[in-house]
């Protein structure tokens, strides 16, 4: 029977358009709530027709054990929950809709991310993991696939269906549940004792993944895999990835040691250490030291109204990176969710191989690819030898809100007025060419 076939046009309220994923859970469609107008993601548990009844009850306790957990969060980095419900012989889920893929594609398929993206992108996980321990639930099945990246570059945590929720009693599993490649050797032990330090474990060997295309572990066996994971160390992930920088291999490394204690203590902490560690993804050249940088930033109209404490912390929250003369500083079609300030020296803006402007000492760029997340789309080479200051949301989030505040609003200030002073250029071009 084909999968149209199979494929119910409708579940409740919600028309169904397309199969889109399917897991041990169940299967996963996109569909359209018509009453909020709405694009969503219902998964659908798998069917236990041929099933005891005790096996059938055992299966829905577990399937909507994701409503209990996933549905009572809410943060950017985890998915969200709308609905739930049984329609006939169907239990659902409703979620949001994530236009992308998941994870899984960038370690076996085609997608490919640089050392940088990947820290971005296990940074938003670590935040989004943090959140979820202190709501107090442990998620126990963390892998790529159960990762989602948009096509805006936002990540999402889903799949809470075995996640272990912290109500006040203790218990043990008595078999292995989820997926046993990404897990700690203790949920793997008979004890299967599982702590916060359980998920950095998991989100670790993802990280490790993405970097080295593959899984830390394979085996022919369950046996085989469990051992492994429990007495073997895996193939350094510098020597199948030269590219990866040894400060993000030491993070990898400690998010996956074998005792739990050895870890992160939380995912605030890996998420930190992750944000430290964009200042030197792109460490080129002599740093300025900070009283210079400081000096530098003083005298720049941007921070014109900034306090001297102010800009300290926009110092410290902030990577600093030089170029020397020719040398690309960003790509046309390079995605990147930063923007930059020229501190010293300038730059040209190159699009389809020709120079159509210049940038100066105080000048920004990348704006637009920060706020919308969409590729570059003009490659910047260095004019002269130049000092940036890099800006993302990871580094500006160790500022105080205060801070935050006044930045942001400078920042939007100056995109507006580069904007009106392009639309004023365009008029001026098209009077010209109508007048006679």
């Amino acid at each position: 029977m084909s999968d149209k076939s199979q494929r119910p046009t409708k579940i409740a309220k919600y028309e169904i358009k397309r199969r889109i994923g399917r897991g041990s859970m169940g299967v996963v469609y996109e569909a359209f709530d018509p009453f909020v107008q709405r694009t969503v993601a219902i998964k659908v548990a798998h069917s236990a027709a041929d099933m005891d009844t005790a096996t059938k009850q055992k299966l829905r306790e577990g399937f909507f054990a994701e409503v209990y957990s996933a549905g009572r969060m809410h943060h950017p980095s985890v998915v969200s929950v709308y609905d739930a419900g049984q329609e006939e012989d169907l239990n659902y889920i409703v979620m949001e809709f994530v236009d992308g893929v998941t994870l899984q594609e960038y370690v076996a398929g085609n997608r490919v991310l640089t050392p940088n993206q990947v820290v971005d992108v296990i940074y938003q996980c670590a935040k989004g993991l943090d959140y979820v321990h202190r709501e107090g639930i442990i998620h126990r099945d963390l892998k790529p696939g159960n990762i989602m990246l948009s096509n805006d570059g936002e990540v999402k945590i889903m799949d809470f269906s075995i996640a272990h929720v912290d109500v006040g009693f203790e218990g043990h599993d008595t078999e292995v549940q989820g997926s046993p490649m990404y897990m700690p050797p203790e949920q793997l032990s008979e004890e299967k004792r599982l702590v916060a330090q359980s998920d950095i474990y998991s989100l670790g060997a993802v990280m490790y993944a993405l970097l080295a295309k593959k899984a830390p572990y394979k085996a022919g066996s369950l046996e085989s895999l469990i051992y492994k994971i429990s007495n073997l160390d895996p193939e350094p992930v510098m020597e199948i990835n030269p590219e990866v920088p040894q400060h993000i291999a030491d993070i990898v490394e400690k998010s996956m040691q074998k005792i739990i204690y050895d870890r992160y203590e939380s995912a605030y902490l890996l998420a930190t250490d992750l944000s430290n560690s964009f200042g030197r993804l792109r460490g080129v050249g002599e740093r300025i030291d900070m009283q210079e940088k400081w000096k530098t930033l003083r005298f720049l109209a941007f921070f014109k109204d900034f306090s001297d404490d102010q800009i300290t912390e926009v110092v410290n929250a902030s990577e600093w990176t030089e170029f020397k003369k020719g040398e690309v500083i960003v790509t046309e079609g390079e995605q990147e969710t930063a923007f930059y300030i020229i501190a010293k020296g300038g730059v040209e803006v190159v699009k389809n191989e020709k120079v159509v402007g210049m940038m100066k000492q105080g000048d920004c760029f990348g704006e637009i690819a920060f706020l919308t997340r969409q590729p570059r789309n003009a490659t910047i080479v260095a004019r002269t030898e130049v000092s940036l200051m890099r800006v993302s949301t990871s580094l500006m989030e160790q500022a105080s809100t205060e801070t935050q505040l006044r930045y942001y609003r400078i920042f939007l200030e100056n995109l507006i007025a580069r904007l009106s002073q392009a639309t004023d250029k365009l008029v001026e071009a098209e009077i010209a060419i109508t007048e006679p």
